[in-house]
């Protein structure tokens, strides 16, 4: 924050540091020194024989929350802080030259006003300056709050879970700067980190892009890693072609594949079509042998019917267009001849491996004579397969023949294997979503050190049916943890909850999030996830309620000066589908009251466009506004402002749930008459989609609740116009984004 002191003490400001009494000298110093330390300070400007206060702080947060407090300590007594909230006067030169800072300061004049014959305007200022000043001490010298405080790696693991499954790509990336920050991470484990959730967010863009991509590539890591950076891979060179069927275009596309990917292929058993296609295809142009490629091809049998003859389709076009070697003129020597080369076991096993055939690696290895070498094969084929059954196997091989004293006698990296093989034998096999939830029941620190996506995405996820299972059968205690610890539980499960018919599902998980009492910003992203996916799966309205009745708790637990338009963008999602269509049904009106009662203690942090949402809200459903929030309007601000440059202009909102969408149009509508602004949920590909992006002044998208094919599909037809991006659920999101142009 920086703050010129000779522009503020100069014209427009009659008051001179230097030239005042010692007493307030001595203030004005602590302030500024303040001010220049990114603390919250005051400095005063009297002009005409009027003085204000200008509070200023370093953050949008901080400043909403000095607003808050400024009521209680300042308040209708000595202020006109009721009336112009702290507004500056855009009319006066002063204020406008200080409106241009990144975050604008405070404003309020101290009342009563000097007048003849009266001392009460003496006592007004002196009453103002100490209060300023002990409650300048106050804020900067107080204990952080949750938002500033250093929180555990466990804690900010289970915010970025949440955020990955709610695709809030804002706060995700928020809580990985956090753990960059404050974790105990190398390089290696934030990148791999890094690439998890730019997968978990679908940018398999970022993932191609990523700073420490070759350094990952270039050494061991884990198959996660390697699996995400198939999916990248398929994304950017074979989807097209694949989705279209043309083998083609697929070798090619192969052929033309960078050689630092090459490398990727990891032999051990696909279960996707993506990773399916990318293990085949640089198998087939590293010439593996038959019988790799044979067990990818009923591997892709079992993930889609046709998928096989696809790929064999690619592999006979492979070998029309490769050169095949001519027969020797000469019958070779047989293998037995005295002086003829031959390949030894370990050889052959080693050959193996190099083609990525590690599962025939490790069962001829298993049958050979125990050696050092046979151990190295054993460790690496096992750590790179990182499959339960075979690392059990090599285990019992180097214990069973006594291969310890020759390990920790070699390499280092022999010795680290072994201990992970260890390590991964103890945990691996015990450890998955099953005991991760049986172990809720019984307490939960293993447990949360386990939820570590470095351990989970290994993790094979619970059918829905599982899922259902268990949240119904989970006693409220048990939900509180869940709704504790579960970040990466939900990331790993999102799939389940945005399926039609959910919305049991989510009630459940709102009831856990709201049991916990647990305050944070992914209780917060993931809140208004799940009330997303609940109301667009149409909830009976016992459901509905039920929910409604969770997600209050939630808001009671995590309001704050700070996240009071959070607070009303929950209002407007629950109340804006079919489900809120009963509008004056006692839970919605209920609802609405108990929000609204909620963030009244925090009334001063509602912006003007939170007002005009509860306003929008409280007509629909027949309601009165509470006075007191309106009267705490600055009666000259103008909420449409922001968007002003969008009257006459044709505006698109996509995203797949409306909520967010139909609130944003319904608020724009108010505050710019003249706007043409439609909604859209259409499927990628679809012919309005087409004409909405082409012919759209400004396009919105809500990324967070949108397929990356849709938008690619709306990027290509915008051509050289620009999309506006939103990578966070709520209408609010949507405002903000178009309110900074």
């Amino acid at each position: 924050m920086s703050v010129d002191f000779k522009e503020f003490f100069g014209p427009g400001n009659d008051i001179t540091p230097t030239r005042v009494e010692p007493n307030l000298q001595l203030i004005l110093e602590n302030f500024m020194a303040g001010i220049q330390q990114r603390q919250i300070g005051f400095l005063p400007r009297s002009s005409n024989g009027r003085l204000w206060w200008y509070g200023f702080a370093p953050t949008p947060r901080q400043q909403r929350e000095t607003l808050a407090i400024l009521d209680s300590w300042i308040g209708p007594t000595f202020s006109d802080l009721p009336r112009q909230r702290g507004a500056l006067n855009p009319a006066d030169p002063f204020d406008a030259a200080l409106a241009q800072a990144p975050v604008k300061p405070l404003r309020f004049e101290v009342l009563p006003r000097q007048t003849a014959g009266s001392e009460a305007w003496k006592h007004a200022r002196g009453q103002v300056r100490d209060a300023l000043l002990v409650l300048s001490k106050l804020l900067n010298s107080r204990p952080p709050s949750e938002f500033d405080a250093p929180r555990t790696t466990v804690e900010v693991l289970d915010d970025l879970g949440h955020a990955i499954a709610a695709r809030d790509r804002t706060v995700a990336l928020a809580c990985l700067r956090e753990l960059e920050a404050t974790a105990d991470l190398d390089q290696s484990n934030l990148a791999f980190l890094r690439l998890r959730l730019f997968a978990g967010l679908e940018d398999w863009k970022a993932v191609l892009g990523d700073r420490d991509l070759d350094h990952v590539l270039a050494m061991r890591r884990p198959l996660s890693v390697t699996q995400v950076i198939q999916q990248a891979v398929y994304a950017r060179w074979f989807a097209p072609h694949d989705a279209a069927g043309t083998e083609k275009e697929l070798l090619g596309a192969v052929a033309a594949l960078p050689a630092a990917f090459r490398p990727l292929f990891s032999g051990t058993p696909t279960t996707s079509r993506a990773r399916a296609v990318v293990e085949f295809l640089i198998a087939v142009q590293g010439d593996a042998g038959d019988d790799t490629l044979n067990r990818l091809l009923d591997e892709a049998g079992t993930i889609e019917p046709g998928l096989p003859a696809h790929l064999r389709n690619v592999l006979h076009l492979h070998r029309e267009q490769t050169p095949q070697p001519t027969a020797p003129s000469e019958p070779p020597a047989p293998l037995d001849q005295p002086g003829a080369p031959s390949e030894s076991p370990l050889e052959r096993a080693t050959g193996m491996i190099a083609r990525g055939e590690l599962q025939a690696a490790i069962d001829l290895v298993l049958t050979l004579e125990p050696s050092l070498r046979a151990a190295y094969l054993l460790l690496t084929c096992a750590r790179d397969l990182q499959s339960p059954q075979q690392a059990a196997l090599a285990l019992e091989y180097i214990s069973t023949h006594h291969l310890h004293g020759l390990i920790d006698g070699a390499s280092a990296r022999l010795r680290d294997d072994l201990a992970w093989l260890e390590q991964f034998t103890q945990d691996g096999p015990d450890l998955d979503w099953h005991t991760w939830l049986e172990a809720l029941d019984v307490g939960y620190g293993s447990a949360a050190v386990a939820a570590d996506p470095e351990i989970t995405d290994a993790w094979t996820p619970l059918s829905s049916s599982a899922l259902t299972t268990w949240l119904y059968d989970a006693s409220d205690e048990v939900l509180g943890k869940l709704g504790e610890i579960g970040g990466q539980f939900m990331a790993a499960h999102r799939d389940i909850f945005v399926e039609d018919g959910a919305a049991e599902l989510s009630e459940r998980v709102l009831a856990g999030l709201a049991l916990s009492g647990k305050s944070s910003a992914g209780v917060r992203v993931q809140t208004q996830a799940l009330l997303d996916y609940l109301l667009s799966a149409n909830p009976t309205s016992a459901v509905f309620a039920s929910a409604l009745e969770w997600t209050d708790l939630i808001v009671s637990a995590n309001v704050s000066a700070v996240t009071t338009t959070w607070a009303i963008d929950i209002l407007q999602t629950a109340t804006a589908t079919a489900a809120a269509a009963a509008a004056t049904s006692p839970a919605t009106v209920d609802f609405f009251y108990k929000i609204t009662n909620t963030v009244r203690p925090f009334k001063t942090a509602l912006d003007p466009t939170d007002i005009e949402a509860i306003k929008l809200v409280a007509g629909e459903l027949g309601v009165g506004v509470p006075e007191d929030l309106l009267a705490d309007q600055v009666q000259d601000a103008d909420p449409g402002a922001p968007y002003r440059y969008l009257q006459d202009s044709k505006v698109v909102l996509y995203s797949l749930t409306e909520s967010a969408t139909t609130r944003a149009a319904q608020i724009l509508r108010i505050l710019v008459p003249k706007i043409d602004i439609e909604t859209s949920a259409e499927r990628d590909g679809s012919s309005k989609l087409a004409a909405q992006a082409a012919n759209a002044d400004v396009f919105v998208v809500v990324t967070a609740s949108a397929k990356h094919a849709a938008t690619d599909f709306i990027t290509a037809k915008r051509g050289t116009r620009p999309v506006v991006l939103v990578n966070s659920r709520g209408s609010s999101a949507i405002l903000r984004e178009l309110a900074e142009g």
